[in-house]
């Protein structure tokens, strides 16, 4: 590979800036001054074209500088000479089309969303993700005047493989941002929030709610260590991850209404501290050696308990509790 370990930090610097995108599109977006930066170019464009011609996405930088529909000239992208060992290429590479092309004519009108107006002869340098056999995506640099180098090649292939993972990771965010949106409007989601962990361990909010309650309890400790706890009104519950591929998540919840709402009932906070974990499946005793008190202390704040929310058995008690906000669900 024809670039230097500076050219290397250089990709490596801006993929990590657009790692903090929150989507793919956005991503891309900002992918492209990024490339022009790194090589000298005078148009960027990311592209992803399923070769049966349906799906295609194009962005282009400037807007105007590539063509709106690659198929102008070719009616299928398996026509054109690249698409072949493109998709059969396993790792990301380059390619300078215009050594291919020779200078052709058709250089001018190829699938990959190029020129077709007539500026004279483009130098194109592709590149391709080759991820799988139905779809051609990546980035493509055009300029006019000198060819691209072999560094300028090598550069936005290593740029191509690096940008691959950064979207996989996005895509995959994206998709369990969908799936705990889901989750938490299957379970009533007010006051509720879900976040997960990111390829560093630290935490990023999947919901505006856990957006609001990670900023009050960002800088506890407690949040990078796998644990559970409480702070400034707020619940934080560690879920480990249940199998290999699915990230580990926090479960936010706000305590502060319930907690008011256990004051306008009188109920105390270690009367309240009872009732969630009578609400965990935790008998008087085991209660009573969690919160380092005499279990008959603890069987007290439960008939308190039952006094105050007029709740005539267990079952009745944690169904109130529900109900007046005082335990989630």
């Amino acid at each position: 590979m024809d670039i230097s370990g500076t050219d290397a930090r250089r990709v490596l610097t801006l993929v990590r800036e657009l790692e903090e995108a929150d989507s793919v599109r956005e991503l891309q977006e900002r992918a492209l001054p990024g490339l022009l930066e790194l090589i000298a170019a005078d148009a960027a464009q990311c592209y992803r074209l399923p070769v049966d011609g349906v799906g295609l996405q194009t962005l282009s930088l400037p807007r105007e500088s590539f063509h709106e529909d690659p198929m102008v000239i070719y009616d299928h992208p398996l026509d054109h000479p690249l698409t072949e060992v493109m998709l059969e290429t396993p790792t990301s590479e380059a390619w300078r089309v215009s050594d291919v092309a020779g200078d052709r004519q058709w250089q001018r009108t190829h699938c990959y969303n190029l020129d077709f107006r007539p500026f004279g002869m483009q130098r194109h340098l592709v590149a391709s993700a080759g991820s799988d056999a139905m779809v051609v995506h990546g980035y493509a640099l055009t300029r006019s005047g000198t060819e691209f180098s072999e560094r300028d090649r090598d550069l936005l292939g290593f740029a191509q493989l690096q940008l691959t993972v950064a979207e996989r990771t996005l895509r995959e965010r994206e998709q369990l941002r969908l799936l705990s949106a889901v989750a938490l409007e299957l379970a009533g989601g007010e006051e509720k929030g879900i976040a997960s962990f990111d390829g560093k361990g630290r935490p990023y909010a999947l919901n505006a709610v856990a957006a609001g309650l990670l900023a009050v309890v960002q800088d506890d400790p407690r949040l990078g260590r796998g644990e559970s706890f409480t702070a400034r009104d707020i619940e934080v519950r560690y879920v480990p991850a249940a199998s290999p591929g699915v990230p580990a998540m926090l479960l936010l919840r706000d305590l502060a209404r319930a907690r008011a709402v256990a004051r306008v009932l009188g109920v105390t906070e270690q009367e309240h501290r009872t009732l969630l974990h009578l609400h965990q499946g935790r008998t008087a005793t085991e209660a009573a050696r969690r919160m380092g008190l005499a279990p008959a202390t603890v069987r007290g704040y439960i008939a308190a308990l039952h006094r105050k929310l007029e709740a005539g058995h267990t079952a009745a008690l944690l169904r109130r509790g529900r109900d007046l906000g005082l335990i989630g669900d």
